[in-house]
């Protein structure tokens, strides 16, 4: 009898064991992939940022101008991350976009160059995705240039 029950103990704990370590690993697994999601997704969000300045840019060479964009963008990354995107400029051309996750799994950075016919740049903004629309605004007023995302 107590034999019977040191076997059934022995199967129950092992299986027992194999229920958590199956989960654990499965847990594992599933962080990985949201993790790589959520990076794929920064990145393509970064991507489409520097295109839509790039183009806003080109619209800037006559005059005065005001450009505001209306960008919505998902307020999760990789099915429940939320984050944050700044821009700075790094040098009088060079514009920086930063895209993070709130614990940093996903931590992006993205330059580019733009135009070196503008006196003065400032790029200082950052855009939280507990909104889901992004404003992209570029405003030129004679050679100087402000980008801005809220």
């Amino acid at each position: 009898m107590a034999s019977q029950y040191i076997t059934f103990m022995m199967i129950f704990t092992l299986g027992l064991s194999l229920v958590i370590l199956t989960n654990s690993m499965f847990l594992t697994l599933s962080e990985e992939f949201r993790d790589n999601l959520a990076n794929l997704e920064m990145r393509e969000i970064l991507e489409f940022l520097q295109s839509q300045i790039q183009q806003s840019l080109q619209l800037c060479d006559s005059g005065n101008i005001t450009i505001n964009q209306y960008i919505n963008l998902p307020s999760l990354l990789g099915q429940g991350l939320r984050y944050s995107i700044e821009i700075t400029n790094v040098s009088n051309n060079e514009i920086q976009l930063h895209g993070f996750t709130t614990k940093y799994e996903v931590n992006r950075i993205q330059s580019f160059m733009i135009n070196s016919k503008f006196n003065l740049i400032v790029a200082n903004t950052a855009f939280q995705s507990v909104n889901e629309i992004l404003i992209l605004s570029i405003g030129k007023i004679g050679l100087d240039l402000n980008i801005q995302i809220t």
